[in-house]
């Protein structure tokens, strides 16, 4: 349950951060583009503003994880997708954890401010590397006309109050609830695509493995 928990509050919790493989280094933008680096710098700087991460990880992700609880919580392992445990049929997730330990929501709403105070604090000092190669990305994908453009819409009163809530949006009640109630949908695939990766690597020998301590 814990563990169930903890990757569902990864998962939705850092949806703006990268959750896939990093991608290889790319090379600096040529010296000769400096108008459009600019002007997708000035574009982040208002979609990525300072502080941003801090603070919807100590404000939004709490909220963000109390919803998902509670819709997790009334919900049965079948009805998620997923195997129960040993005397658990027909039972939910939060009559199981209740029984498990009386004080387990208490538990989650301390571990969800927590993560968000602690993850806080590290996405801040990484929020600088965002805005870096946000800009960067920015650069390559659109043109110094189009950039402009989106710069004078940030510049307006609905431009600024879109680019103030763009990121925020991402930890939004409405939005994590919605892909909390894919989870099944998700859950019934994974078989069959796990099926298909073995099919796909069946030609491949078995992988090595792990190494082990000599004195163990």
């Amino acid at each position: 349950m814990m563990r169930l928990v903890l990757a569902a509050s990864l998962a939705l919790g850092t949806p703006t951060l990268a959750q896939t493989a990093p991608a290889a280094p790319r090379p600096p933008l040529a010296a000769s583009d400096p108008a459009r680096l600019a002007a997708a710098e000035k574009a982040v700087a208002v979609l990525v503003p300072k502080g941003i991460y801090n603070r919807m990880m100590r404000e939004q992700y709490p909220k963000m994880m109390d919803a998902m609880m509670a819709q997790m919580m009334g919900k049965t392992a079948d009805e998620l997708g997923m195997p129960a445990g040993k005397g658990e049929g027909g039972k939910t997730f939060g009559e199981t954890a209740a029984t498990a330990d009386p004080h387990f929501q208490e538990r989650m709403r301390i571990m969800s401010r927590v993560f968000g105070e602690e993850l806080g604090a590290v996405f801040d000092k990484i929020e600088p590397r965002v805005r870096a190669g946000l800009a960067r990305a920015f650069a390559r994908k659109f043109t110094t006309q189009q950039l402009d453009d989106m710069n004078a819409f940030f510049a307006t009163p609905s431009g600024a109050v879109f680019a103030d809530q763009y990121l925020v949006t991402f930890m939004d009640p409405e939005l994590t609830q919605e892909m909390m109630a894919a989870t099944p949908e998700m859950m019934k695939a994974m078989p069959a695509i796990m099926k298909k990766v073995e099919d796909a690597t069946a030609h491949l020998p078995p992988p090595p493995k792990p190494k082990t301590d000599e004195n163990d």
